[in-house]
């Protein structure tokens, strides 16, 4: 059902009466979360699909914002969904979604229409998807504890990460990014590589790192240099850009560490990682089965390997991401240090 015009308390009485009709148990429908959804015209029908396999998933109030304020003349139209998705053991995870369609004006105040629609007392996490960011600025940030972005989809990753790096500040949300969620796997292999005792201390003496990525990675290869230079306090001395991509001399404080940072034309992301020292040398190199991704780690010293193991990814589907963050609130401090570690690698 389509609305044209409508309260907020119209829209909560229609859902009320949704949640206690037919034989649905009333437990069912506790939401635990509120999610705000801004995207646009063009994006709409991919947005509400993920919106609708998240709903699933989470017992949560969407709110999905289809935002068009180029459109000349005024137009507000409002619509509700109700999912409900049976588990195998026969519970059920309900969620509730509202979907507003603003043109021209309304569209300029967001924050006006998804405000009175929040459940009060639970956390409220805005997603603007697609490398979008709020227009500063922007009454939206106000709503939400959690700002989720994705750079990955950028046309200029560093504009965007300096602008996501911007709003990591006080009196905003905490900051998250898609991209950065997509590294944990990664992150925790390459920790795992130096877990051993007779590895531990090799962290310390790495001299070269080499970061290959596809033309969709390139925010998850910037973001995991970053991690590495701000865990290991890495200074940069020097950045160049490259046909391929970038390179970097940074400082450590056992000497110095080179970086480079390289396209591939692979379909993932994240294609490989190598580290070096004088006596090791550590790789993690992803590779692709069927509709899985799998990554291979080695580690040898001089000729011989000394370690080896080959794990599953997760999901890199922004379903699963986005599920994951939803389970995050908070501010992500490592995340945060990563972040501006990488703006200062991009040198003034």
């Amino acid at each position: 059902m389509i609305w044209n015009a409508i309260s907020a308390e119209e829209i909560e009485h229609e859902l009320a009466r949704r949640r206690t009709s037919g034989d649905r148990p009333p437990g069912a429908w506790a939401c635990v979360v509120n999610v705000i959804v801004v995207t646009s015209e063009e994006s709409a029908p991919k947005i509400a699909r993920v919106v609708s396999d998240l709903s699933g998933r989470h017992p949560s109030r969407m709110i999905l914002i289809i935002s068009d304020p180029d459109e000349g003349e005024a137009n507000l139209e409002v619509s509700l969904s109700t999912f409900c998705d049976i588990r195998r053991d026969e519970s059920r995870v309900c969620a509730e979604q509202i979907t507003i369609h603003a043109q021209g004006p309304p569209a300029e105040h967001l924050e006006s229409l998804a405000g009175p629609l929040l459940i009060p007392d639970l956390p409220t996490f805005l997603w603007y998807p697609n490398a979008t960011l709020p227009d500063p600025p922007s009454g939206m940030l106000s709503l939400a504890e959690r700002l989720i972005l994705d750079s990955g989809p950028a046309e200029d990753h560093e504009a965007f990460l300096r602008a996501a790096s911007d709003l990591c500040g006080a009196g905003l949300p905490a900051v998250a990014d898609l991209q950065w969620t997509a590294l944990s796997p990664w992150r925790a292999l390459v920790a795992d590589l130096f877990t051993p005792l007779e590895r531990a201390g090799e962290l310390a003496n790495i001299t070269h790192m080499e970061v290959q990525h596809g033309p969709a990675g390139e925010s998850q290869a910037l973001l995991l240099a970053g991690w590495l230079a701000s865990a290991l306090g890495w200074r940069l001395e020097q950045t160049s850009r490259t046909d391929s991509g970038r390179k970097l001399s940074l400082s450590t404080p056992s000497g110095m560490v080179k970086v480079e940072l390289s396209l591939h034309s692979s379909e993932i992301a994240l294609s490989q990682i190598s580290l070096r020292s004088e006596e090791f040398a550590f790789k993690v190199r992803a590779s692709r089965r069927g509709e899985y991704a799998c990554a291979c780690t080695t580690v040898t010293r001089g000729e011989k390997v000394v370690g080896e193991r080959t794990v599953h990814l997760c999901s890199s589907r922004v379903e699963a991401l986005l599920s994951e963050e939803l389970c995050l609130p908070g501010r992500d401090l490592d995340y945060e240090a990563a972040l501006h570690k990488t703006i200062e690698m991009f040198g003034p």
